[in-house]
């Protein structure tokens, strides 16, 4: 991921121009545009400025962990990592500032879904 100097391409990420093979989780899909642009080409324009270092310090530690057990363990406090419930409970969130969370689905240690959105 450009945010932390690499980018992640198809299971290897790309360190300031060489391939480098880890572990980690995917990210399949990204429901919200600007947090895609963030993921993809590190462009924070079109996300609210308040928000951006702190999605993209979720977005790193999501890419970097192995199994999103190993995320739980890495999160910082603050982002309350939770399994959602009822209709959603097949959904992670993650806080990223009073009614922002970021939502995704867990499958076979890769994101799907990923999405920004307003809690309330």
């Amino acid at each position: 991921m450009a945010a932390i100097g690499t980018v992640r391409l198809s299971g290897a990420w790309n360190l300031y121009g060489h391939a480098v093979r880890m572990p980690s989780m995917i990210c399949r899909s990204i429901r919200h545009r600007e947090v895609r642009q963030l993921y993809e080409y590190n462009s924070s324009r079109l996300l609210n400025q308040d928000l951006v270092e702190r999605v993209r310090g979720i977005l790193a530690a999501l890419a970097m962990a192995e199994t999103m057990e190993g995320f739980i363990g890495e999160a910082a406090p603050g982002w309350r990592v939770h399994l959602l419930s009822g209709e959603r409970r097949n959904e992670w969130s993650v806080t990223v500032s009073g009614n922002r969370r970021i939502t995704f689905e867990e499958r076979n240690d890769a994101i799907e879904r990923l999405n920004l959105e307003d809690y309330h």
